[in-house]
């Protein structure tokens, strides 16, 4: 019986080692050993180190990133941090801002070595766009939706930088327009989502479009962003404008949106993105030239679709009748103070003052058809007025038509 428990108790320890070893080991093994380090250096001055310019760690891991820590270059321009996660779902990047621009290094991982070089280049800063022009742009129009009417619109540029520094431009609008990356945009677009090349910069909504302070780096810079473009009917011309020397200009159009222009060359049907656009193209473009897509059969936007379409005809028509209508009133106001006037005119003279009222007169018209027609445009005044009632208005009318009637045909008689 000894031997049973002293056994039991062995295989208890033997049990409860095992299981804190298993629980120390995956301690042990999460020690943060990595290290990234490297030197900011100037490509416009032949890689001259910077000396004393923060340089800010970043982590990145799935689709989230955070900043882990800065540090600032010594007289060399080297940076260093140490104790670092190495796990292989966690990659690094080093990230400074020098003279108005962001410069970042390429990403690095240490989960296969612990210890990486994460260099930084940076530029000296211009003001000056002499050197640069949009190598590639293009336009990718998606099918209209009718029940926002909008049509949804993305733009890629890939500009090109031959400088050996930095365009930085400047949000400050107090001499006009700021001298800054600008990019058009047709009137009343909605839901504006940038893209590549604005993360960490600015932007100020100007005429026509919108500016940013993003920096243009020596060689290649990419930008895109997109947007909703409001339309109300069943065509549409969308503008577009460039802003800069342009090599290649492309428009991709659904097909469903029968798109024409008088300024691009058709190239038919391409595929992008696994779709078919129709696509049109433009080579040599200077800055500020103008070119427009024409569309057509739309789907009406569903808040138009029960709205009226007035044409210039209809609106024509209209105003005759307003003019028509000015014209009966002044007639009416004019008789009738003519019948004012006669009536005063036949009123008789005792050639003494008196107290009392005189009894207004009547005056006989000369000629009855001219007081019958007095007597229906009164009627049709009061009735626009709403002084009578439709069923006295109709009969009194009835009643002096029938006397007119009456008149004209004893008239008719009495000639014969």
């Amino acid at each position: 019986m000894r031997k049973l428990i002293t056994s039991s108790l062995l295989l208890i320890s033997i049990l409860a080692l095992t299981m804190f070893s298993w629980q120390v080991s995956p301690a042990h093994a999460a020690t943060d050993n990595g290290q990234v380090s490297g030197q900011v250096l100037d490509g416009t001055n032949k890689n001259a180190p910077v000396s004393g310019q923060t340089v800010i760690l970043q982590l990145a891991q799935g689709s989230s990133t955070r900043d882990v820590g800065s540090a600032k270059t010594d007289g060399q321009g080297k940076f260093s941090f140490s104790k670092l996660a190495t796990d292989q779902t966690i990659s690094y990047v080093a990230y400074t801002r020098y003279q108005g621009a962001q410069y970042i290094s390429n990403p690095v991982s240490l989960n296969q070595k612990a210890a990486q070089v994460a260099n930084v280049q940076v530029y000296e800063a211009t003001t000056s766009t002499s050197n640069v022009a949009v190598v590639r742009s293009t336009v990718l129009m998606r099918q209209d939706d009718p029940s926002k009417g909008v049509i949804n619109v993305s733009q890629a540029f890939s500009f090109q930088n031959l400088n050996n520094k930095t365009y930085v431009g400047s949000l400050n609008a107090s001499k006009g327009k700021p001298n800054a990356l600008f990019f058009s945009l047709p009137t009343g677009v909605r839901n504006i989502t940038l893209g590549n090349g604005f993360a960490g910069y600015q932007v100020i909504q100007v005429q026509q479009g919108f500016a940013t302070d993003a920096a243009l780096l020596p060689g290649t810079n990419e930008f895109s962003y997109s947007y909703d473009v409001p339309y109300t009917g069943s065509t549409y011309s969308f503008p577009y404008e460039t802003q800069y020397p342009t090599v290649s200009l492309s428009f991709l159009v659904d097909p469903n949106l029968h798109a024409s222009s008088k300024n691009l060359t058709s190239a038919g049907i391409v595929n992008a993105d696994n779709r078919a656009y129709h696509a049109f193209s433009a080579s040599v473009l200077p800055a500020h030239s103008q070119v427009s897509v024409a569309l057509e059969g739309l789907a009406v936007p569903a808040s138009n679709a029960s709205s009226p379409s007035f044409n210039s005809t209809t609106i024509w028509l209209i105003v005759g009748i307003l003019v028509l209508v000015a014209i009966v009133i002044m007639t009416w106001f004019l008789l009738r103070a003519q019948r004012k006037r006669v009536a005063t005119n036949q009123q008789p003279h005792t050639g003494k003052s008196s107290q009392k009222a005189s009894t207004p007169v009547t005056p006989v018209p000369d000629n009855p058809e001219q007081a019958l027609l007095q007597e229906l445009l009164a009627l049709d005044k009061e009735y626009e007025a709403g002084k009578i009632t439709k069923e006295r208005y109709d009969k009194q009318r009835a009643r002096t038509k029938a006397r007119l009637r009456t008149l004209l045909s004893e008239k008719e008689t009495t000639r014969r």
